[in-house]
């Protein structure tokens, strides 16, 4: 349900940026999705696996050091992150190819592709960002569990 949520939430607000941008008469935001939109995804992967890597290994030590935490929930969480980033570029491939389309054509493509590439954009910042903010929530608990050790 939170993934419907969250692709309902990108392409409303994908939509409404590619509205504004055709009212203004801007095609920057398009070209450059256009023409960058796969390496700059690519970029996003590489950078949320760098992360997630490091996140990984100070699980690994928590598990190590504290047995009986769990952290199963949390590394779905990290396998579902880095799919939905792999299915972001499929969809993305996808979306230009139809665009570059000369037989596929229909009334809107230009403004249905473009509302795709901008919520696939969105969506992999804020995945990127949900990414990060996991680091700040083990340097907390590092610092918790440190705390906790001083107090005794």
């Amino acid at each position: 349900m939170r993934l419907v949520k969250n692709i309902s939430f990108f392409l409303i607000i994908g939509f409404i940026i590619t509205k504004i941008c055709e009212c203004l008469k801007s095609e920057f935001l398009f070209k450059y999705l256009q023409d960058n939109i796969i390496g700059l995804l690519l970029t996003l992967l590489a950078i949320n696996t760098a992360t997630l890597g490091l996140i990984a290994s100070k699980i690994q030590d928590f598990i190590e050091k504290y047995e009986g935490m769990s952290f199963v929930k949390t590394i779905k969480e990290m396998k579902f992150s880095l799919k939905e980033q792999v299915v972001l570029i499929g969809l993305s491939i996808v979306v230009l190819i139809l665009m570059k389309s000369e037989i596929i054509n229909f009334e809107f493509k230009d403004t249905l592709c473009n509302s795709v590439l901008v919520s696939v954009l969105l969506y992999s910042v804020v995945i990127l960002y949900d990414t990060g903010k996991a680091v700040f929530v083990i340097i907390e608990l590092i610092e918790g569990i440190n705390k906790h050790k001083e107090d005794q």
